[in-house]
């Protein structure tokens, strides 16, 4: 009778089957290996958070700004037209005062390559062919079919103001570049 009042032996389990293990140690484990996935993701694909010249472009700013502001004042617009069938750009560029003789057009495109994009940015220079009435030649971009470029970053600019903007579908539709507000 003595046997049935005393207790019964609590039979321990070894250490790695406790279910208290679980909550102290597979958190910060969790933890860890979150930690080093991230690590890995940061050192082998992610993009630079600073541009490696970001002082000069901090610079350029006020600069920009001012351009942009000259544009304004000079009610500055641009119509721009792509004829890829014939290898031509043509631009039409109206707005008070003198219009240069001459103008260089940027073209920004994004192009794929392996595991990363790049920007490439073709310069065109466009030569008067009529008052307000300017020509470039496409085939100096190469790798630029009416099937293949579905957006152009637009840069047109002087020394004195600049006109920019975005050209979605340049093989279907013109542009037109207005000054910033």
């Amino acid at each position: 009778m003595e046997a049935s009042l005393m207790p019964p032996k609590s039979r321990r389990d070894a250490w790695y089957k406790e279910p208290w293990l679980l909550l102290v140690v597979g958190g910060p484990a969790t933890v860890v290996c979150a930690s080093l996935y991230t690590g890995y993701i940061a050192m082998h694909g992610a993009d630079k958070v600073v541009a490696e010249d970001y002082y000069k472009q901090g610079l350029m700013i006020n600069k920009d700004i001012q351009r942009d502001a000259k544009a304004r004042e000079l009610q500055l617009n641009a119509y721009i037209n792509a004829d890829f069938a014939n290898g031509k750009i043509s631009l039409q560029l109206s707005g008070k005062g003198k219009l240069p003789e001459s103008l260089q057009l940027s073209i920004a495109n994004a192009a794929a390559g392996g595991n990363s994009v790049s920007e490439v940015i073709r310069r065109l220079p466009m030569k008067q062919i009529a008052p307000g009435h300017y020509e470039g030649d496409l085939k100096l971009m190469p790798n630029t079919d009416q099937g293949a470029v579905k957006l152009f970053h637009i840069k047109l600019e002087t020394t004195d103001w600049r006109l920019t903007g975005d050209w979605f579908d340049p093989g279907q539709k013109p542009v037109q570049l207005n000054a910033a507000k």
